[in-house]
């Protein structure tokens, strides 16, 4: 098919003008080119500098070290006390002080220590997998500024052919007119359709400068360092089929992290229900009697009465929370199921829409386009045909280009659902 649009750009040259077939050189850029990135290197540089990342990095070390605490006993209690001092009678000064020195130590029955460290570990892997679904989701919204900025580059060059085609029609049609082949008001639509092309590419420019600012912006805050991105918009990527993703989706991090809430809130229950059972603490201490100057060693249990608290509430509480939490699962995941779909969707959509355009609909524009042209310079068609076969060609262009953009869109976004890594990245990176 490139040959055949190669064809027809050479006839619409002899012709006089050309036309071009596809704007070969946005659509590939360059890797080798000063300051342009590649896909790798973008998804790199936003590993190295993104800050949520390092958020994520931070909770999963609280989290770490969350889990060893909940692994330390209760701490003992030391108390120290003076009795039988500055009274009256035998009792007054000191003489009849009695020192009492005591330790105790809380132990926890039911499991609770046992629990508390099932608890923290739930809660250190869901930090984890709450760390994977950060990651994922920063390196789909750097892939979607990347092909935003690599999209933004192909409609550039559209628009810079577009206009110095305006101009080879425009410098054609004076030719016409001092030849008496064309009437004056051609000059006039033609000039009016010039500075409309120039007018696109200015827009077009700030365009490509706000994506490249944007993409930037994914691992700093400065302006970007660079003045392009290489890659191939052309290049779609894969359809997988739906029942691979849809088996793919039980091992999505945050699949994972409504399991785990599951989980977390399960053993939860479990902690309300040891709560109920009452924690003794032993003591043991040493006395010693001023007024005879004998020690004396004390033992001693004590034990927390459940007489207005029972912890029935508590353990109501947790359990309402967790049919919460069960049911908030099934609802998400039906959800992120649907979200998957629609990405999946999208996907089929664009890339039978690229096809179509790339196989038969921008082919047949530019032939339209070359006969045109070739009939208004041998004077058998008017401006109006020719002026609407080059809209039609552009337009149908711009809408080849809308379509692979949202083909790649619509591929970053099943990456970010299944919450795919820079693996997955590098491998889209070689499909751009």
């Amino acid at each position: 098919m490139f040959i055949r649009l190669l064809l027809l750009a050479a006839v619409s040259a002899v012709a006089g003008l050309g036309v071009p077939a596809r704007p070969a050189a946005a659509l590939e850029t360059s890797a080798s080119a000063i300051n342009s990135l590649t896909l790798e290197e973008v998804l790199n540089r936003t590993l190295q500098g993104n800050p949520q990342l390092a958020a994520a990095a931070e909770e999963l070390r609280a989290a770490a070290a969350e889990q060893r605490l909940a692994d330390r006993l209760p701490n003992p209690e030391l108390s120290i006390t003076l009795e039988n001092i500055a009274g009256d009678g035998s009792y007054e000064g000191s003489d009849a002080a009695e020192w009492t020195v005591e330790l105790s130590q809380p132990l926890e029955l039911g499991g609770k220590r046992g629990l508390r460290r099932e608890f923290a570990g739930i809660q250190r892997d869901l930090a984890d997998s709450e760390q994977l679904r950060s990651r994922a989701d920063v390196l789909a919204n750097a892939r979607r500024r990347y092909i935003e900025a690599l999209a933004a580059q192909v409609r550039l060059a559209l628009a810079k052919e577009q206009a110095e085609l305006a101009g080879k029609s425009l410098l054609a049609a004076e030719e016409r007119i001092k030849t008496g082949k064309s009437p004056a008001i051609d000059h006039m639509r033609l000039q009016g359709e010039f500075t409309l092309a120039k007018l696109a590419v200015e827009q077009a420019e700030r365009t490509v400068k706000t994506a490249n600012l944007k993409l930037a912006m994914s691992w700093h805050a400065g302006p970007p360092d660079f003045d392009q991105v290489a890659g191939e918009l052309d290049r779609l990527p894969g359809l997988p089929a739906f029942n691979e993703i849809e088996a793919a989706l039980h091992q999505a991090p945050e699949a994972i992290s409504l399991r785990l809430a599951t989980a977390l809130q399960t053993v939860e229950l479990a902690q309300a229900k040891a709560a109920c059972i009452p924690d003794p603490a032993l003591t043991i201490g040493w006395r010693q009697f001023e007024e005879s100057s004998e020690n004396a060693l004390i033992f001693g249990i004590s034990l927390p009465l459940p007489l207005f608290n029972q912890g029935q509430d508590g353990v109501a509480a947790a359990g309402s929370r967790l049919g919460s939490v069960r049911a908030r699962e099934q609802a998400v995941h039906r959800e992120l199921l649907a979200q998957l779909h629609d990405a999946w969707q999208a996907l089929a959509d664009a890339r039978a829409e690229a096809a179509a355009l790339d196989e038969q609909v921008v082919p047949g524009a530019a032939e339209g386009y070359a006969a045109a042209e070739f009939g208004y310079q041998a004077g058998k068609f008017g401006l109006i045909e020719l002026l609407d076969a080059q809209r039609t060609l552009f337009e149908t262009r711009q809408r080849q280009v809308a379509a692979q953009t949202a083909a790649h869109l619509a591929a970053t976004e099943l990456q970010r659902l299944l919450g795919r890594g820079p693996a997955a990245a590098a491998n889209q990176s070689s499909s751009l």
